[in-house]
């Protein structure tokens, strides 16, 4: 074991590191199981007995609830019977057809295919309207999988303006929320997308995915996604999105937006909380505008996309532009009242 004080801040995640700090402030001991492992072993220095944490997943959930949040097509189901919105859904497996899988996305007209138990935004395919591409991402999707041998096709969210928002709960109370917009670069009339990409790479705050302050862009999955558009040169200043997904993991970035969420949103977000038995959860929803505390749901079509059992604290407590929001330290709060 090892006194996770003694690890040099590079070799840790961003939320451990900053859980590093939380914990020293406090003369809280604690030990990792080795350098890398996102296992830790908390000492509150009270008297009680040490909690074991995982990340930013308490002691508090259960294995089962651990393992449900893994199989996002579980999840869809149990929060269809607390009346959350979600956008409709097909599980592609040994127990359904090609066939039906095809009737599914011509219904829906597009269609979204991800894995039914990944992460990170990998082996996620968008804009599936043919039983060809539809072929293809199911493929992509399994080659993905961890342990489910199973896809998800999923209804496509159609709005001119998509927004991906991530809402923290902590005890099952809001906490925080940012907007992840996915990775995107600025013309200069002078060098290709591709070359943007790679200039933007170099940049001292992109690196290693969860480690350094924003991740590296993936040009093999940004020439996917864009595919011939790649190698065109954007007009001076132009903003061009490089990938489909707004994952911090995939070099998008976090805008702040804690103090813009409408109180019904909040409460559906705490709602797939206590559903789901995450009292520490990242809830994703999909939104149609940026978000103001007095929305509809009307306005903002508020569709729930997944919820995340280890959401990643450092979004929020260093986001790319907004208010920091001390999130590690209400983590550590919570931990020190079990």
């Amino acid at each position: 074991m090892i006194n996770i004080a003694t690890v040099p801040d590079e070799n840790l995640s961003q939320t451990l590191r900053l859980m590093k700090g939380e914990f020293i402030k406090r003369g809280w001991e604690a030990e990792l199981a080795y350098i890398g492992s996102p296992h830790c072993f908390v000492d509150r220095k009270d008297g009680s007995k040490k909690l074991h944490v995982f990340s930013a997943t308490p002691p508090t959930t259960s294995y089962a609830a651990a393992s449900l949040a893994n199989d996002k097509y579980g999840t869809f189901e149990l929060l269809k019977t607390a009346n959350i919105p979600q956008l409709d859904s097909f599980l592609a497996s040994e127990h359904t057809t090609f066939e039906e899988q095809v009737a599914f996305m011509q219904e829906h007209g597009k269609v979204v295919v991800k894995p039914v138990d990944g992460g990170h935004g990998k082996g996620i395919t968008v804009n599936v309207d043919t039983p060809e591409k539809l072929r293809d991402a199911i493929v992509e999707a399994n080659a993905n999988r961890k342990s489910i041998d199973a896809s998800i096709i999923q209804k496509q969210y159609l709005h001119d303006t998509i927004l991906d928002i991530r809402i923290l709960c902590i005890d099952y109370e809001f906490v925080a929320a940012t907007w992840r917009v996915p990775a995107r670069v600025y013309g200069n009339g002078v060098n290709t997308v591709r070359e943007l990409i790679d200039q933007e790479n170099l940049s001292e705050h992109r690196g290693r995915p969860y480690y350094a302050k924003l991740a590296s862009i993936d040009t093999v999955k940004a020439a996917q996604y864009l595919g011939d558009a790649i190698d065109t040169v954007p007009k001076q200043d132009e903003m061009v999105f490089v990938l489909g997904i707004a994952n911090y993991g995939a070099g998008g970035e976090t805008v702040d937006i804690t103090n813009e969420i409408p109180s019904w949103l909040k409460d559906v977000a705490i709602l797939a909380s206590k559903t789901s038995g995450l009292a520490v959860a990242g809830v994703d929803f999909m939104l149609s505008k940026v978000p103001t505390k007095d929305s509809t749901f009307e306005e903002l079509d508020a569709m729930l996309i997944e919820i995340n059992k280890c959401p990643l604290l450092a979004i929020h407590d260093t986001p790319t532009s907004g208010t920091p929001r001390d999130t590690v330290g209400h983590y550590v709060d919570y931990l020190a009242g079990l």
